[in-house]
């Protein structure tokens, strides 16, 4: 089906489209009294899952999770952020889509409302010449401009199952949809806005629970008759950041089986 939609769109490849902010894009503003917007379009709508954002310290690292929605998949989304003191804050956005692939956008320091960032400027002046090779394992599908590729996006993210992985500004691949890799996040056992691991079941109290965690197939520990309605469990319990597979069991029956992505903080 892809191939389709990539003989179209090469067809009409010339046609120069505005740049907009869509993800790995977004805008960082400052809006003054030490407060900043920060606001993406979503191009990739329920094959989102997961989207935060992170602030750092430099570009590079030291980043932290500052913000996590709990619609990911809304085309369009935004929020303003307070730092905790004033001086030179970097931002980004991390965002999974299905199929467990996840990205990260480039950092970003505010700007004044209304005016072009530097990667947008950029993008801005050399979207008529700017080419993206896209990438199928280890062949080239084809090299298409910048302005029929976000086109090309949209209709893979509509028509196929299949994922787009970001491996540089210009250059995609093609990662084919595996069924057995499909992925919905639990209501139970959630990633908070600051990036741990939370535990939530209302009714806690009257019923027993119990979760066990795994790293690749091995039990790594074990939280027996859970009582607290939500419950946060330390970063340090893991060891490493990575994807961890859990069993939550409701009266020794299961209730779920699933797994959650902890992301390092750097």
């Amino acid at each position: 089906m892809w191939k389709i939609f990539l003989a179209t769109l090469i067809i009409i490849s010339f046609s120069k489209v505005k740049s907009q902010n869509q993800l790995p894009d977004f805008s960082v503003e400052d809006v003054g009294n030490n407060k900043v917007r920060i606001s993406w379009i979503n191009p990739f709508g329920e094959v989102c899952i997961q989207l935060t954002a992170q602030s750092s310290f430099d570009s590079l690292r030291g980043f932290k999770t500052i913000f996590s929605t709990e619609s990911p998949q809304l085309p369009q989304n935004g929020f303003v952020y307070t730092p905790p003191f004033k001086g030179k804050f970097y931002y980004r956005i991390s965002y999974i889509l299905s199929g467990n692939a996840f990205y990260f956008s480039h950092s970003k320091i505010p700007v004044g409302a209304g005016l072009l960032q530097g990667p947008e400027q950029l993008l801005e002046k050399n979207e008529a010449t700017r080419i993206i090779t896209i990438r199928k394992y280890d062949s080239i599908v084809a090299q298409i401009f910048y302005s029929a590729y976000r086109s090309f996006k949209d209709s893979m993210v509509r028509n196929t199952k299949d994922t787009l992985f970001i491996v540089s500004q210009d250059e995609i691949i093609i990662k084919p949809f595996n069924p057995y890799n499909s992925y919905k996040p639990s209501v139970y056992v959630v990633t908070n806005p600051d990036g741990f691991i939370e535990i939530k079941l209302p009714d806690a109290s009257m019923k027993n629970y119990k979760l066990i965690f795994f790293d690749n197939g091995r039990k790594l520990f074990t939280i027996n008759h859970i009582t607290d309605g939500d419950l946060v469990i330390d970063k340090s319990n893991f060891q490493h950041a990575g994807w961890f597979s859990f069993e939550l069991y409701e009266d020794d029956k299961l209730k779920e089986r699933n797994k959650i992505l902890l992301q390092k903080d750097f």
